[in-house]
């Protein structure tokens, strides 16, 4: 699945302002899929499962939502991180950001760059 990410990743890399988001949205779209096949995947799914991620980021299944923006200290260094959920899983932004404001800026921008990709024709 790496390899799946990292691909995706570089055809996301534009539509973001730094490559760690892209791989973010990546990781999203390619673990959403993933868990719509069985697992391990039966040999007759991996077809619909290649051409599903060779169209990917359209019509992916990510849900993407933010659980909640945070501040995070680590010794001297106070900042806030941004969690998003797709479904039951828990995705952590690595940015920090200075002020709540500017995460929860980031969180939303980081959405609708992401939903367009999902929704682009």
């Amino acid at each position: 699945m790496p390899d799946e990410i990292a691909r995706l990743a570089k055809v996301l890399e534009p539509s973001f302002t730094a490559f760690g988001d892209a791989v973010l949205a990546a990781t999203m779209m390619v673990v959403a899929l993933r868990s719509e096949f069985s697992e391990p995947m039966k040999k007759e799914d991996r077809p619909r499962y290649r051409a599903a991620l060779e169209r990917l980021p359209k019509g992916s299944t990510a849900i993407p939502r933010v659980v909640f923006v945070n501040p995070y200290k680590q010794k001297t260094d106070l900042h806030w991180r941004v969690t998003f959920t797709v479904g039951p899983t828990r995705y952590e932004s690595s940015r920090r950001f200075g002020s709540v404001v500017e995460a929860e800026t980031y969180a939303t921008d980081f959405l609708a760059r992401l939903r367009r990709e999902i929704n682009r024709p």
